[in-house]
């Protein structure tokens, strides 16, 4: 039997940012999906909330990278691969080690910036994006005397990973987790900061029904099996689609409910996307992170704040074009222009699918082609505060098999490493990508409605 979590430990798969967006406006729709009748939980006040819309921000059009079909880690490499040793490529999109997580980011920043360094073109380095992956970049090229400026399109650093106040609370609306204590440089560096990591336990969880009753996990153990010999029975770079169809096929009734909630948390909630999209090469790419999975007590914001220590960093400075020119590279922003000898590129890859930044002259066929390849995910949250714990606030997870598959079906208890009745409600994959056109009073409707419906 596969416990929880550890399907994709056996496959020496790569975790996720756990990643997601900002509050925002979105459409009205009429197929907000609502759970199974029954006695409804009166719950405290809500103190507080946000929703996240990662797909829909311009600046970052997704929340993490993924293999679709007919890519592999090699695509991630034509992705990172140098043009012409003065156009440099970082992100966790480029890090076939780590892809996905913020770990892989840095590492990603940190290899091109090592690329600069052996280029030995004489002159600055403009950085595009001031994520993990920028930042990781020019506090590498600064540490060996490099001339470096960071531009950046929004208002503030850290890229995809972004922690606000939620009260007297700070709470990560971006990457969350640190994935593998024993060989994670970022849990490193969050040590020598005196961040304290809280350590999450997959096991230590609860599983209820669509009505809201209490289900005990070992009824889920035959679809843990069936998932587990999914995603094991390849390793190529086909789709998955119509293997996940025939595993479909062969489970009805409740259990049909309960597979499609063990697709969810173990596929969609890793790689930001359902088996239909992904290849089979994305279930056993990278390197697997030791040690288990903690979040910062503090939130991610001192190790960013650390990273971006001493930079120079241009904010409101959204990138339309890099040029390559005879003498060096022109980076043309809303405010202004930068001109350097070489220039590293970090936005994320849904940046560069949608065109927003031009490369003149264009870029190789087998880097755009790259680009285009690569899958980018959808992981949003929906971040709750309330007056009171409702729930048991030690266990780190909720489980819900909802009636519609995917929606807001995992939901982490933040007390632990936010000291606050906070709880954190995560959407990937497909719904996510519907909940985005929902208004944020929609979303928040829908959410509390999964809550009301669950026997505490």
């Amino acid at each position: 039997m596969w416990s929880r979590r550890s399907i994709l430990t056996g496959l020496a798969a790569a975790t996720t940012m756990a990643c997601t967006g900002q509050r925002g406006p979105g459409s009205t729709t009429t197929t907000i999906p609502r759970v199974a009748a029954g006695p409804a939980t009166a719950l405290p006040p809500l103190a507080d909330w946000r929703v996240t819309r990662w797909a829909a921000d311009p600046w970052s059009r997704g929340a993490y990278s993924y293999l679709a079909p007919g890519t592999s880690p090699v695509t991630r490499r034509s992705l990172a691969h140098p043009v012409d040793d003065r156009l440099f490529f970082a992100g966790e999109a480029t890090d076939p080690d780590h892809p996905g997580t913020v770990h892989g980011a840095l590492a990603s920043g940190q290899r091109a910036a090592g690329e600069v360094v052996a280029s030995r073109r004489s002159g600055p380095t403009v950085v595009v994006g001031a994520g993990v992956a920028g930042l990781g970049a020019a506090q590498a090229l600064a540490a060996v005397g490099h001339d470096v400026v960071v531009v950046e399109a929004r208002d503030r650093v850290g890229g995809r990973v972004w922690s606000v106040d939620v009260g007297d609370a700070v709470i990560d609306l971006g990457g969350s987790w640190l994935h593998g204590l024993r060989d994670n440089p970022v849990a490193d560096l969050a040590t020598s900061l005196g961040v304290d990591l809280v350590p999450t336990d997959y096991d230590n969880a609860l599983l209820f029904d669509a009505d809201g009753s209490p289900l005990p996990w070992p009824r889920l153990d035959h679809l843990y099996d069936l998932v587990a010999d999914l995603l094991g029975s390849s390793r190529s770079s086909g789709s998955m689609a119509a293997a996940v169809a025939e595993v479909r096929s062969g489970v009805t009734g409740d259990d049909r409910r309960y597979l499609e909630y063990v697709l969810a948390s173990e596929v969609d909630h890793w790689f930001a996307a359902g088996p239909e999209a992904l290849a089979f090469t994305g279930v056993h790419e990278g390197s697997w992170s030791r040690g288990g999975d903690a979040v910062p007590a503090t939130s991610y914001r001192p190790i960013v704040d650390h990273l971006a220590d001493g930079l120079d960093i241009r904010m409101g400075h959204p990138v339309s074009v890099v040029r390559s020119e005879a003498d060096g590279v022109r980076v043309v922003t809303d405010g202004g222009e930068f001109v350097g000898a070489t220039v590293v590129v970090t936005v994320p890859l849904g940046v560069l699918q949608a065109g927003t930044i031009r490369f003149e002259p264009e870029l190789p066929r087998a880097k755009v082609a790259a680009i285009d390849s690569l899958g980018m995910g959808v992981m949003d949250k929906v971040v709750l505060r309330f007056d009171e714990a409702f729930w048991d606030p030690d266990v780190d997870l909720v489980a819900y098999t909802a009636d519609r598959s995917g929606y807001f079906v995992e939901w982490y208890n933040a007390v632990p490493w936010a000291g606050r009745p906070i709880l954190v409600g995560f959407n990937a994959g497909r719904p996510a990508a519907e909940i985005e056109s929902w208004s944020d009073d929609e979303t928040l409707d829908a959410a509390l409605d999964v809550l009301r419906r669950i026997r505490w």
